[in-house]
């Protein structure tokens, strides 16, 4: 992953990578409703997390063999930090799947979308421009969520106990965990820090493996569709760091929130969850802000 001199060529591959990440964790989310996650949802999650590591072995060996060798060369204090992000992110996917096994889509992408606000505070924070046409986009953004959180509070109040809690969470770990997943790759190098974060996680899911050891491992469907899941999200990863590269914390954080309509769309065609025209229009706004971020830098 080499940087590139054109700014808008930049933003360009950063809007392209971010929306084809997007599309492909959009199917593997679906993934996190198979059955047997509500009893066992450790087994998926470890399945899931062995598995990305081996494809991520697999695809840095064959795309930049020289990444497994800065990954594995020294163990350091380093390394450890990266381990520990990888950890930090596992957090918040293993609290991903706890909402989305259940709770209503337009709920969990939605109440998911503080990590908007978090993320440019930290992108601001570590020096990142917010240019008036950023800063438009972003309250652009903020205006259309609010006005749709606000739209559907009725169905929060509807959810049991901490579970309406759930997304805030994951949004405000995501919002910190992108970021400085971001200064990682800056400053140790894209593959190492693709590789050393996806054992961070691989980690978390052992322990909780380990705490809750529930399940079964003759369960069919979870092999199949962890399978399915972990190639979909290794690329969708790869593809969101090569984001962060080329276009920064804060442009990466505005296009992350346009999951919002591709992942409901992917629940509405996989389950049948209602999809509102407010969501259309989400899309068209996405369109318009992307284009005006290229062609504004």
């Amino acid at each position: 992953m080499y940087p590139l001199d054109s700014p808008s060529l930049l933003l360009t591959l950063a809007v392209l990578a971010e929306t084809l990440s997007l599309l492909l964790f959009g199917r593997a989310n679906t993934l996190w409703r198979s059955p047997g996650m509500t009893e066992y949802p450790q087994r998926f999650v470890l399945l899931r997390s062995v598995m990305v590591i081996v494809l991520v072995h697999l695809g840095t060996a064959i795309i930049a063999p020289d990444g497994l060798g800065s990954t594995y060369e020294v163990l350091d204090s380093n390394s450890l930090m990266l381990l520990g992000l990888g950890i930090f992110g596992g957090l918040g996917l293993v609290l991903f799947t706890l909402s989305i096994r259940s709770m209503p889509a337009q709920l969990v992408f939605f109440g998911g979308s503080l990590h908007l606000m978090v993320a440019v505070a930290v992108g601001w924070m570590l020096g990142e421009l917010i240019s008036p046409l950023r800063l438009t986009v972003i309250v652009a953004l903020l205006t259309a969520q609010i006005a749709i959180l606000w739209r559907d509070r009725g169905l929060w109040v509807r959810q049991r106990g901490a579970l309406r809690f759930l997304p805030f969470l994951v949004g405000i770990i995501w919002g910190t965990y992108f970021p400085l997943y971001g200064i990682a790759i800056h400053q140790f190098g894209f593959w190492r820090t693709l590789v050393s974060t996806e054992w961070g996680v691989v980690i978390l899911a052992v322990l909780w493996a380990i705490i809750r050891p529930n399940g079964r491992w003759n369960d069919r469907v979870m092999w199949r569709n962890m399978a399915e899941q972990s190639a979909l999200s290794s690329v969708g990863q790869a593809l969101s760091g090569a984001a962060l590269w080329w276009g920064g914390v804060i442009v990466h954080s505005i296009l992350t929130n346009f999951n919002v309509l591709i992942n409901i769309s992917a629940f509405r065609i996989r389950f049948g969850e209602a999809l509102q025209a407010k969501y259309v229009l989400y899309f068209v706004l996405y369109v318009a802000l992307a284009i005006a971020l290229v062609w504004g830098s």
